[in-house]
């Protein structure tokens, strides 16, 4: 578990955006590449700060038992024996297009795991030090400082993690989450790994901590942050095809996030 602390400034009445950017797989031929340039336009165009979700790239090595050639990107077949580094090197070129600034860091996933426990090589570190942001391990929390010009600043506590278990219906995927949620006392929660976007909100009873005393219902947000892994392509028989598991929505989810009305929204 990794412990991180951002500041990210605001105008009121102005929402600041924050996504998860994750599951891209990238080097696998079923990445869905145009809706990743998609995600990428958008986060560069709004400024959205973005948190990595891990399997930033698809990390099966030739003596996995994973490993499929049929579902290795064509351009990447004749370089077998330097796989991993250069789906590290061709992500760092996309990835490099969103601004040092918007990143709040980097999870690893069980793909990145498998190479770092067997081959000593932790590409997720090494993803952080290249886009100079921060390393967040496979859960991670952090402090957001909102901070309007010096003058104000709302704290909100963000819990993400890459995520773990299969799970195959809506939901049960959105269970995982729930489970998360039931369990930490975060304003905003992240989670990955299970291959589905959903979005959504919760209220918490409460009282107030000074001054008058009553109840007060605290609003959070959670999403599950979705892949850029399409189901299946023509001519290659996946792992998702071979487990008859549903289509997967490439893309992205937003929480647009109102400080000092503490209000948020969840979008997808």
């Amino acid at each position: 578990m990794e412990l991180n602390e951002v500041t990210i400034p605001y105008k009121n009445g102005e929402p600041v955006r924050i996504c998860g950017l994750g599951d891209i797989h990238w080097g696998n031929i079923a990445v869905d590449e145009q809706a990743l340039d998609r995600a990428i336009k958008f986060i560069c165009d709004n400024h959205v700060y973005v948190v990595g979700m891990g399997d930033m790239v698809d990390s099966i090595n030739p003596d996995d038992k994973r490993f499929d050639i049929q579902t290795v990107r064509p351009d990447l077949r004749a370089k077998l024996d330097n796989l991993i580094s250069e789906q590290y090197e061709s992500l760092c070129e996309k990835l490099r297009k969103i601004p040092q600034e918007q990143w709040i860091g980097i999870h690893t996933g069980n793909h990145e795991e498998v190479i770092r426990t067997k081959y000593y090589r932790d590409v997720t570190r090494d993803l952080c030090r290249n886009l100079k942001t921060t390393y967040l391990g496979y859960e991670a929390w952090t402090r957001i400082r909102f901070e309007r010009t010096g003058k104000h600043v709302e704290i909100f506590k963000l819990f993400s993690t890459h995520g773990s278990g299969g799970a195959r219906f809506d939901p049960t995927k959105q269970w995982k989450i729930e489970h998360i949620s039931n369990k930490i006392n975060a304003d905003l929660i992240m989670m990955g790994h299970v291959h589905s976007i959903q979005v959504g909100r919760g209220v918490r009873g409460d009282i107030t901590n000074s001054g008058e005393l009553r109840e007060v219902n605290r609003t959070y947000g959670w999403m599950l942050t979705g892949t850029f892994l399409n189901k299946s392509t023509e001519g290659v028989i996946s792992y998702a095809e071979r487990f008859n598991l549903p289509p997967s929505k490439t893309g992205i989810a937003t929480f647009q996030i109102f400080p000092e009305e503490r209000r948020i929204h969840v979008s997808c």
